[in-house]
C-alpha cells in the first residue's frame, strides 16, 4: 500500500537522532564494537518510530499503528540504548555531579512504578485523544515514554554490585512481571471494551478498511501479547539464570555429605 511508503520530514527529530549518533563518539570509553551496534539500533528504532509510516499512519488514521509506536519508544528502543552505554560512561554518570538525583530515578521503587504509571495514564482514552489534538503535548507523551523506557530498563540491565538500586536475581524477577502491568491494565482491557473508547479514530479507521472497535482490538492485542512477551520472557530468562545456581549448590553440597 501506498500508505506504507510514506516518510515524513521532522527537523527535531532528525537533528536529534544525528546528535545521539555523532556525539556517541564521545561518551567516556565509547569505541567500536558491540555496545556501538546497540546504541545506533536503539537510536534507529527512534527514528523508524517518529518518521516513517508508523508516525504517520499512527497520528491520522490508525490506533494500531500508534500503539506500534508506543511500545518502540518504551519497550524496544531504550533497552538497546542502555545496553549500548559504555562502562565508563555509566561509571562517570554514576559519580557526576547529578549522581544523587540519577541513583534516585532508577532505583526500582522509582522506576518500576513511574514506568507503569506513565503508560497506563497517556493511554487514559479522553488523555490519549488530547495528546493527539495538541501537538506540544503529543511531544511530552513521546518523550516520556523514552524516559521511563530508559529509567525502567537501566534497572535490570546496568549492574553495579553496591548500589542500593541493584536488584537480586529474583528481585529483576518480580521487577520485570511489574513492567508487564501495562500489558494487563491497558492492552487487555482496551481489547475486551465491546465499544470505541478513542474518539479520536472513531471516524478515522474507516479510511483504512478498518473500523474503529476492530482497530482498538488489534491495538490492545498488539500491547498485550508484545508487552507479556518481553517482560515475561525477560523474568523468565533471569529465573532461569537464578536458579540453576541455586541448583547446583544443592548438588555439591549433597556430594559433600
Amino acid at each position: 500500500m501506498h500508505w506504507l511508503t510514506v516518510w515524513q520530514f521532522d527537523p527535531s527529530v532528525w537533528v536529534g537522532c544525528a546528535l545521539a549518533l555523532v556525539g556517541y563518539r564521545w561518551l567516556p570509553g565509547a569505541h567500536r564494537g558491540r555496545q556501538l551496534h546497540l546504541w545506533v539500533a536503539g537510536v534507529l528504532v527512534l527514528f523508524v518510530a517518529l518518521e516513517s509510516a508508523i508516525d504517520v499512519v499512527g497520528d491520522n488514521y490508525l490506533f494500531t499503528l500508534h500503539m506500534a509506536q508506543h511500545l518502540m519508544l518504551s519497550m524496544v528502543a531504550p533497552p538497546l540504548m542502555v545496553l549500548g552505554l559504555p562502562p565508563q560512561t555509566i561509571d562517570a554518570l554514576l559519580q557526576g555531579r547529578a549522581r544523587r538525583l540519577l541513583r534516585l530515578l532508577v532505583s526500582p521503587l522509582f522506576a518500576g512504578p513511574a514506568y507503569v504509571a506513565v503508560l497506563v495514564g497517556w493511554h487514559w482514552p479522553p488523555l490519549f485523544d488530547f495528546a493527539l489534538t495538541h501537538p506540544l503535548a503529543h511531544v511530552m507523551q513521546h518523550l516520556s515514554f523514552i524516559a521511563v523506557g530508559l529509567l525502567f530498563w537501566w534497572g535490570t540491565l546496568v549492574h553495579r554490585p553496591g548500589e542500593r538500586w541493584a536488584l537480586s536475581g529474583l528481585g529483576e524477577v518480580v521487577y520485570l512481571t511489574v513492567g508487564a502491568l501495562p500489558a494487563v491494565v491497558v492492552g487487555l482491557t482496551v481489547a475486551l471494551l465491546p465499544h470505541p473508547v478513542y474518539l479520536y479514530y472513531l471516524h478515522r479507521a474507516p479510511a483504512l478498511g478498518m473500523s474503529a472497535l476492530a482497530d482498538q482490538r488489534v491495538g490492545g492485542i498488539l500491547m498485550f501479547v508484545f508487552d507479556s512477551v518481553v517482560m515475561l520472557g525477560a523474568a523468565g530468562g533471569k529465573l532461569w539464570r537464578t536458579l540453576p545456581a541455586d541448583g547446583a549448590e544443592r548438588v555439591r553440597l549433597r556430594a559433600h555429605l
